[in-house]
């Protein structure tokens, strides 16, 4: 029985570690606004297993330039610091996605890991 239990828990671990380092890289969104369209703002505090960060084009110009960020909203996915997906506002200023949308993308790059 012993045997059996430190078995069942060795090949726990060995998955655990394989997961971990399949999944040690860091998804993050960005999501780039202004003051004056904040209405068409998403709520990115409700997606899960990612970073969120927003941020105000008035207020931070660099990033705006660093990101080559044209419209608003502008949301960014990035893969380990790496941008991998961007959704922009269309002519309306609104973004077509949907949050259901943005979740989908981040559990891609996660699923993706293990293929």
């Amino acid at each position: 029985m012993k045997r059996n239990i430190s078995t069942f828990l060795y090949i726990f671990l060995m998955v655990l570690f394989l997961c971990l380092g399949c999944c040690n890289s860091q998804v993050s969104i960005i999501q780039f606004n202004s003051n004056w369209n904040s209405e068409n703002t998403f709520d990115i505090s409700v997606l899960k297993d990612c970073e969120k960060s927003e941020v105000v084009i008035c207020e931070n110009p660099k990033l705006q330039e660093k990101h080559k960020i044209k419209s608003v909203p502008t949301i960014i996915v990035f893969d380990d610091e790496e941008e991998v997906m961007r959704f922009e506002a269309n002519i309306m200023m609104k973004l077509t996605c949907t949050i259901k949308d943005l979740q989908k993308e981040i559990d891609k790059i996660y699923l993706a890991k293990f293929e």
